[in-house]
C-alpha cells in the first residue's frame, strides 16, 4: 500500500531546473533509498517534503491526502533525523525528548511511554540524564532517531544517518534502523554510503539531474546490469556521464 507519492514534482532556481518531473512512491512498511550525486536535488526535495520549500508544480499525498495544501497532516506522522545533531546539547536525552514532544502536542504521559520504549530499543537505557554534549558521536545519532520517533510517526526520514561513523558503528545504527522499520515505522533514507544502501534497502530510487531515472530493489538492479556487479557500480555507470 502507498504510503507516499510525489507526482510531477518540478522546482526551479533562476534557470537552474532542480526538480524536472520527480515521480515515485514508498510503500508502507518498507526501507527505501534515494541516491544520487551532490546537486541532483536529494536535499531540495527533502526539504519539499518537510515544508521547508514549496514545488513549483506538482503534488505529494501522504495516504492519500494532498500534504502541500495541508502540511500540518504530513508533519505530524512523519519524523526527520538530519545528518547534523539537532538536540540541544545542554539538556540531556530525556529533557529533549519532552521538549520535542511538546513541540508536536504529545501529552506529557505519553511522551513518556514512547520514550520509555524508544530508549531501550535504541539502546539507551541508563543515559535517560545524560546531557547529549557528553555522548559519544554513535549515540548521539541514535538519540537524534529517538527524539524523532517521539511522537510516533508513520514515516521516519533519515539524511546521511551514518556519517562520520566507522564501519562498527555504521552497523550499528542500521541494526537499530532494522528494529524500528520493524516495530511498524516506514523509513526513507539518503545516503552516499552505496554499500549501505544496497545492503539495508528493500527499494532504491537513483535521481539524476533532477529526475528519477530507476527505481528497483538490489536483486532487480543486479539483474539487469549484471548479477556479479555490486550496487556502487551500477550506480557509477548510471550516472557517468553527470556533469559534476
Amino acid at each position: 500500500m502507498k504510503l507516499l507519492e510525489f507526482q510531477n514534482i518540478k522546482k526551479r532556481f533562476k534557470r537552474f531546473q532542480v526538480l524536472n518531473n520527480v515521480s515515485f512512491n514508498i510503500q508502507s512498511g518498507e526501507i527505501f533509498g534515494l541516491v544520487g550525486r551532490s546537486g541532483s536535488g536529494k536535499t531540495t526535495l527533502l526539504k519539499i517534503l518537510m515544508g521547508m520549500s514549496r514545488p513549483d508544480y506538482g503534488s505529494i499525498t501522504f495516504e492519500d491526502k494532498n500534504v502541500l495544501r495541508r502540511p500540518n497532516y504530513l508533519r505530524e506522522r512523519t519524523g526527520y533525523a538530519t545528518q547534523e545533531n539537532m538536540l540541544f546539547g545542554e539538556l540531556s536525552i530525556k529533557e529533549n525528548s519532552f521538549y520535542f514532544g511538546d513541540l508536536y502536542g504529545v501529552k506529557k504521559s505519553n511522551v513518556k511511554i514512547t520514550f520509555d520504549k524508544l530508549i531501550n530499543l535504541l539502546g539507551l537505557t541508563g543515559f535517560e540524564d545524560t546531557y547529549v554534549d557528553n555522548l559519544s558521536g554513535g549515540m548521539k545519532k541514535r538519540a537524534n532517531i529517538l527524539v524523532s520517533l517521539i511522537h510516533s510517526p508513520k514515516l521516519l526520514m533519515l539524511d546521511e544517518p551514518t556519517v562520520g561513523l566507522d564501519s562498527l558503528l555504521r552497523k550499528t545504527i542500521w541494526d537499530y534502523i532494522h528494529q524500528i522499520n520493524k516495530s511498524g515505522t516506514t523509513i526513507f533514507v539518503t545516503s552516499h554510503l552505496l554499500e549501505e544502501i544496497e545492503e539495508n534497502c528493500d527499494r532504491i530510487a537513483i535521481l539524476k539531474r533532477g529526475k528519477i531515472v530507476a527505481i528497483a530493489t538490489p536483486k532487480e538492479y543486479r539483474k539487469a546490469y549484471g548479477n556479479r556487479k555490486p550496487f556502487k557500480e551500477i550506480f557509477e555507470e548510471m550516472i557517468k556521464d553527470e556533469s559534476i
